[in-house]
């Protein structure tokens, strides 16, 4: 049983040790690309009421051409895009060709389908993923010369949607840690990281070393590190520290 689910694992593994959204993006395309798949777009799908600004904090990650995001984007071309007016009925996976086929706007059809082939995007595969408040994520494969069959769409689907939410669970709990730990804590860590000593960090910082001690254990604390460097491990992992 270990060697079959051997692939599964090293799937999972490169997504925890990710840590951001390039890094969870890289390891669902690589997935993706053994069925013809260059492109992956993430993100919460939106409704009749959400502004504009809202839109852009709604992604959770992308690797399109830049040229046609920023197109899209900037052309506010979501709420003509045939593949979002499915979503908001729809959360069982689809192609994009159904998504164009059930649209009732024929010009948003010839406008998003013809514009997207410009980039190389005229094939796609679409993962619904239903979150537990109820918000629906989705992630769209996108790519020139698609081929992907039921095993694939099953495969597609497990990797989505871990991989949704391993995004969604590192940006929480990256928030809550930078609620948790104060300025005065993370300049000490930061120092900590570039192999500072604890006399070195309150020279920089012009406090006393007792001060630096006392931010280091507190953020310690806060962070459930036994040590600092631990602590220092748990911001890096996080991205708390680059």
């Amino acid at each position: 049983m270990g060697k079959s689910f051997e692939r599964t694992w090293q799937f999972i593994e490169e997504i925890e040790s990710a840590g951001d959204a390039a890094g969870i993006q890289r390891s669902l395309l690589q997935i993706a690309e053994q069925y013809g798949f260059s492109s992956v777009f993430a993100g919460i799908v939106p409704t009749a009421r959400t502004s504009p600004e809202e839109i852009v904090s709604r992604i959770l990650f992308q690797r399109f051409p830049s040229e046609w995001a920023g197109r899209y984007h900037d052309r506010g071309y979501v709420f003509r895009d045939p593949i979002v007016h499915r979503l908001q009925g729809d959360r069982t996976p689809f192609d994009w060709e159904e998504a164009y086929n059930s649209c009732p706007a024929a010009e948003d059809v010839a406008l998003i389908k013809g514009e997207a082939a410009e980039f190389g995007l005229r094939e796609g595969y679409v993962v619904p993923v239903s979150t537990l408040d109820g918000s629906l994520a989705a992630v769209s494969f996108g790519g020139s010369n698609a081929d992907v069959d039921a095993e694939g769409r099953a495969l597609l689907g497990f990797a989505a949607s871990y991989a949704v939410g391993a995004f969604l669970h590192h940006r929480e709990s990256r928030r809550r840690l930078l609620g948790k730990v104060s300025p005065q804590e993370f300049d000490c860590l930061l120092w900590a990281a570039e192999g500072k000593t604890d006399w070195e960090i309150a020279v920089i910082l012009g406090i006393s070393t007792s001060t630096v001690v006392k931010h280091l254990l507190s953020a310690r604390e806060k962070l459930g590190a036994v040590t600092k460097g631990h602590a220092i491990a748990i911001a890096l992992r996080m991205k708390l520290l680059r």
